[in-house]
């Protein structure tokens, strides 16, 4: 780790110290000091410590001692309490240790151990460094089980002779350091030493992209991932590591595809139509690589996820992830930190031998199964049965319906059916076996980093194959960095960081969503013959056609899904360079910048004669008679390109350095700030391809009666974007802290982007934060077991922009229309020059403690924040020429509480068990916006409450559902029942009662305009209230066990209920068991109601059972490790091996009755168990 100002300028004296000491020992044994023998002190017994604090009040005297050496804690009993230097070390001292005096310094170490002359002896020869490869002077260098050592030199070097033996263990030791044993093997050089901090003794540092700070002084709400939480866990990404392991940040996979980017929220949810994703900071900068979208038809992964410059960095290559959640941690990235701050650092070189780690992996994932109760095949021939006896001659799929009508059409006997029928019976397809597959998983990795004291170097390759659980999915992904740290001299060190990135993914370009079909899918369907060749589905895609014999559509899931093809193919490169000037002692110019470019390449295939290319074809929107002749059915192909450029430049002036002996400490940076992105896409789509030649070709149209909508048809066969975003930034941030007990902070930013209107182009954000670190308090040291305790405050404003409103006027050209002979623009969006910046109120108030000697840690935060000036729809006069406006017209207002709880239960030589747990309770509250209450919003009879999805009403959720509250079933007429609470225009009660004595309405008979009013309401929130994880892990001897869980509650998540049945049509496809108890007859008592072949409200209505409890526990990880004797590494010329079990995705526990409650209902991949080994070796 990095070291403040503070610390690099005393261990400077320190060293200058030693200098002096021990280059004059020899000097100072003849003559020990004068002054000294003459002065007389006056002392009191007690701890070593104690006693020369006594004499350094009553002289000038400096001690300088090894802690490993000497136990300054031991308490001596003086025999006389006064008396001269001589006399009194004698006491303290005794025959053990010797000192030498030097002005006023006194330096104490052990006596040498002389050994026999006629004892062979080993002269072992080493300089001792920390991983910047600073020299370390003062180092205890033991042979271990001994007292015979050294301390290094003012060089860090040392020279020690022992006893000659057969093996050599040496210890060193250091303030400050982790303990170090290695074992010395003879060699001719001398051998060197890195020592690494105790994060223990001098406290951990957080990384906040523009600095780094000694967590004692940070003043902010932060989280911290390390490498060592990483390691050996089989992540394939970075949301799979922060996955329930911080408070306040709340991680869902709403898709379980190779490569797919979690949802990530840290403290709510801070805008209503613009983005809501936390920044990322890589190594210092801004995430770049994004690539602009072009919808060609793409998959939710290749428009979003493959464009992402997150998923260019494998887990392996990170040193440390912070999260940054309150102002006074994120105000300094000013505009962009309403949503949080993520700060990624990766691995880099460190002083000392090189170093090669290698790391490959296998994993399978295992297919998904279905935990709805679907119908089986008897269930759903006996389902169309009923269907049809209520419904009969209908044209609607089902099989078993269409046999039983074309018995009554004459076209067959009813033998016939029947005898069809019962060999339907005897099918009954799982299609989640048939269609989902084990998946295998490659990931490859080698990094090698070492370096000296001038220059350090880190390189990695790294590869990652990753098939989904889908038939034609694969993901692809391989990575290459290398960064170099040189000093030039004692005043320029500079970094250079090169990393490029190439993924591939490949899926289905299939228009049937593969877990739909194999939830609904009729039981009785297969997808093969006996003999082997693709059975069509005659059930989902029963539709006869208009111009031939036969079906419209031949349609097979497995043929269509493995036959028709989207590709992505992405690639980015990014080169930085940063500049660092050490000008004075504490203070130092850094210059950094930052170029990248991407680009994305998008192509989807559909074969000639496949279900997807007629059912897609471009000339079913022109072709008059709207189905696609099957000759005409030639394929498509659509392919776009995108790529973008980026670069970043940054300018900071810091200043850090202690006073007064370190009492008082500064920090200040000064610094600007300038980027730029440009994008560029362009797209087309050729109706007809062949994938025998891949050769593309456009239909011949001669003699085809063409739609008149063929013009606008045109539009779809191509696209062009450009964009461009510019910003430049201006900070300043400043802290105190005294004797890091009282630390006071405070940032300024001024963020100016082209975006925004002229008028309010910059917007100015600052904060002000302190903590009291109250175990540096002198009244604290009575409470021994209380390690760490402090209390922080922080309050300031952050920002954010919504691209949803322009303060420019937009044209588009969208049909072909000319007037007066001039082409024209046919599309106008109107200009919002008042737009303005989305402006955070940010209040945090926490508590850190750290008890018995830190193997109990807790952290609790408090947060209110208020996010104004939000883009939202306003209704204006229409005498303006637009019935509605975006503006900054809405507030959301984030309040919660976080807990984070870590404790070390068991710690032995051979044994040890961490847990931790995190809680998180965030309520998020539209503030102020246009509705201000759901009666504002006029109900309709004909319409859904599906588009209030989008709009926001006051006092509510950001994400809420609305609805009526389902009342049951009239049992004489089938009727859907709704609850009504609510008063006519006389006073009277509406409804009327029912025997819960609760008023009701039938709402398929009654419902009007009054009614909908009075039974609408809030059904619940989409977004989980109560967010958390914790986890365990054990570690015995060279076993490790650890594991993941995390869980959500208290939101609601769509039931698949809402997909199924209400209509006679419902016979197509499968449903759910509970159809069977549909009304049918009065007197019947259940609660599906009747079905029709038109309209019913509760089919067309959003009821409340139409959602789940969405709550749930998930096991995400448990890995088991093993660690190789050291001894067998030694035979296999390697330096460490570890073997690894993982297991992902293992187990969840709800109420739910869908596939996964971590997708919230949606219909979206299926996320599958996986098993994966690994081994990780070290050369």
């Amino acid at each position: 780790m990095k070291k403040n100002g503070s610390v690099k300028f005393l261990r400077y004296m320190r060293n200058l110290f030693f200098l002096l000491l021990i280059s004059a020992s020899s000097v100072w044994a003849r003559d020990v000091y004068s002054q000294g023998a003459q002065e007389m002190f006056s002392v009191k017994s007690g701890t070593i410590e104690s006693i020369f604090k006594q004499i350094k009040k009553q002289s000038d005297y400096e001690f300088f001692y090894n802690t490993a050496i000497l136990d300054v804690k031991q308490n001596v009993m003086l025999t006389s309490t006064s008396g001269t230097l001589d006399e009194i070390l004698a006491q303290v001292l005794g025959k053990k240790y010797e000192y030498q005096v030097k002005d006023n310094y006194v330096l104490i170490s052990e006596k040498k151990v002389s050994t026999p002359d006629e004892v062979k002896k080993v002269t072992i020869k080493g300089v001792v460094k920390d991983k910047k490869g600073e020299l370390l002077p003062g180092v205890s260098v033991l042979l271990k089980g001994t007292v015979i050592g050294v301390a290094t030199d003012v060089k860090g070097e040392f020279t020690l002779v022992i006893p000659e033996q057969e093996k050599i263990m040496l210890m060193f030791t250091f303030i400050g350091m982790k303990t170090k044993t290695i074992e010395y093997k003879k060699q001719e050089k001398p051998i060197v030493v890195i020592l690494e901090d105790n994060v223990t003794e001098m406290d951990e540092v957080v990384v906040t992209g523009y600095q780094e700070i000694k967590k004692t002084r940070m003043t902010g709400s932060v989280e911290v991932v390390t490498s060592k939480d990483i390691a050996n866990k089989g992540y394939t990404s970075i949301e799979d590591v922060l996955k329930g392991q911080m408070a306040g940040v709340a991680v869902m996979n709403l898709s379980g595809r190779p490569g797919a980017q979690a949802t990530i929220r840290i403290r709510g949810i801070n805008s209503l139509t613009g983005d809501t994703d936390p920044i990322w900071i890589i190594d210092g900068m801004p995430l770049s690589g994004d690539v602009p979208e072009i919808s060609m038809g793409g998959t939710e992964f290749q428009e979003t996820v493959l464009t992402s410059g997150i998923g260019n960095i494998p887990p392996d290559d990170i040193e440390s992830i912070t999260v940054l959640k309150d102002a006074a941690a994120t105000a300094i990235y000013g505009s962009r930190a309403a949503n949080g701050v993520i700060v990624v650092t990766t691995k880099r070189g460190a002083v000392g031998r090189s170093y090669i780690n290698i790391q490959a992996s296998y994993g399978l994932s295992e297919a998904p199964g279905n935990r709805l109760k679907m119908m089986n095949t008897k269930e759903k021939i006996a389902f169309e049965r009923g269907i049809y006896e209520d419904f009969p001659g209908l044209n609607i799929g089902g099989r078993v319906y269409q046999l039983l009508k074309d018995v009554d059409n004459g076209k067959i006997s009813k033998v016939e059916a029947d005898a069809e029928i019962d060999r339907l019976s005897k099918i009954n397809t799982n299609w989640f076996d048939e269609i989902f597959r084990v998946a295998q998983t490659q990931n490859y990795s080698i990094s090698l980093s070492g370096g000296d004291e001038r220059t350090q170097y880190y390189g990695s390759l790294s590869y990652l194959s990753q098939e989904g659980v889908m038939p034609n999915n694969k993901y692809e992904s391989m990575g290459a960095s290398i960064k170099l740290t040189h000093d030039f001299n004692r005043f320029l060190r500079v970094h250079f960081d090169v990393r490029s990135t190439l993924r591939n993914d490949r899926s289905s370009a299939s228009p049937v969503n593969p877990l739909d079909y194999a939830t609904y899918a009729n039981p009785y369907e297969r997808p093969y013959d006996d003999n082997g060749n693709y059975v069509y589905d005659r059930s989902s895609y029963s539709t006869k056609s208009s111009i031939k014999d036969g079906y419209e559509y031949d349609f097979n899931i497995l043929e269509d899904l493995n036959n028709n093809t989207a590709k992505s193919r992405y690639l980015s490169n990014q080169v930085s360079l940063k500049l660092e000037f050490k000008i004075i002692e504490g203070l130092m110019l850094s210059s950094m910048g930052t170029f990248s470019n991407s680009n994305n390449h998008s192509m989807q295939e559909l074969v000639p004669g496949s279900f997807a290319s007629k059912y897609n074809s471009w000339l079913g929107g022109i072709y008059s008679e709207g189905e696609v002749p099957d000759e005409m059915n030639n394929g498509m192909m659509k392919e776009s390109t995108s790529r973008s450029q980026q670069w970043t430049i940054r300018n900071q002036l810091e200043f850090a350095r202690g006073f007064s002996d370190g009492d008082h400490y500064i920090n200040a940076y000064l610094g600007q700030e300038v980027s730029s992105t440009k994008g560029y896409g362009f797209s087309s789509m050729i109706p007809e391809w062949s994938d025998v030649y891949g050769v593309a070709s456009y239909p011949d149209l001669t003699g085809m009666t063409i739609k008149s909508a063929f013009k606008s048809s045109l539009s779809s066969l191509g696209g062009h974007s450009e964009s461009q975003d510019r910003s430049v930034s201006l900070f300043v941030t400043g802290s105190y802290s005294y004797k890091d007990r009282y630390v006071v902070q405070g940032s300024a930013r001024l963020d100016g982007v082209d975006i925004i209107g002229t008028k309010n182009r910059f917007s100015p954000l600052w904060n002000v934060s302190g903590k009291w670190n109250l175990h540096n308090e002198p009244f604290m040291t009575r409470f021994g077991f209380i390690s760490q305790l402090a209390i922080r405050a922080s309050y300031g404003f952050v920002g954010s922009i919504d691209r949803n409103a322009l303060p420019f006027s937009v044209l588009r050209k969208v049909g072909n229309l000319t007037y007066d002979g001039e082409k024209i623009m046919d599309r106008y969006d109107p200009s919002n020059p008042s737009i303005k910046w989305q402006r955070q109120e940010n209040r945090n108030i926490g508590f850190d403690a750290s008890l018995f000697n830190n193997r109990v840690n807790l952290v609790v935060n408090y947060y209110n924040n208020d996010t104004r000036n939000l883009l939202d729809e306003k209704k204006i006069a229409a005498s303006t020429g637009r019935l509605a406006v975006t503006a900054n017209v809405a507030s959301v207002n984030n309040k919660g509480w976080e807990i984070s709880l870590r404790t070390l239960n068991i710690r032995t030589d051979d044994f040890s068990w961490v847990t931790s747990v995190n809680f998180t309770k965030n309520k998020d509250k539209v503030t102020e916006t246009y509705y201000q209450d759901l009666s504002e919003i006029s109900a309709s009879t004909n319409s859904t409450f599906e588009s209030l999805y989008s709009l926001y009403i006051q006092g509510q959720p950001v994400r809420a559902f609305y609805g009526y509250k389902f009342a049951g079933v009239d049992p004489y007429t089938g009727n859907t029942l709704a609850y009504v609470d609510g008063f006519d225009d006389d006073g009277n009660r509406l409804g009327m009662l029912n025997a819960e004595g609760k008023y009701v309405y039938n709402m398929d008979n009654d419902l009007t305009v009054q009614l909908a009013n009075a039974s609408r309401s809030y059904l619940g929130r989409s977004d989980p209230p109560i967010t958390g994880g914790f986890t365990t892990q054990f570690n015995y001897k060279r076993f490790s066990l650890f594991a993941q869980f995390t869980y959500m509650t208290g939101h609601l998540a769509r039931s698949f209920q809402y997909y199924s049945g209400g209509t006679a049509y419902a016979a197509a496809k499968n449903v759910l068991k509970i159809e069977a108890n549909r009304w049918r007859k009065p007197g019947d008592l259940t609660d599906i109601p009747r079905y029709d072949t038109g309209r019913t409200e509760y089919l067309y209505q959003l009821f409340d059972f139409r959602f789940e409890k969405g709550d749930y526990l998930k096991c995400n990880n448990i890995s088991l490790g093993y660690n190789l004797e050291q001894s067998i590494c030694d035979k296999l010329h390697i330096t460490r091996a570890r073997l690894n079990f993982n297991m992902a995705n293992v187990f969840t526990l709800t109420k739910f009755r869908g596939i996964d409650p971590e997708t919230k209902g949606a219909f979206t991949y299926p996320s599958a168990r996986s098993y994966t080994f690994s081994l990780s070796i070290g050369i």
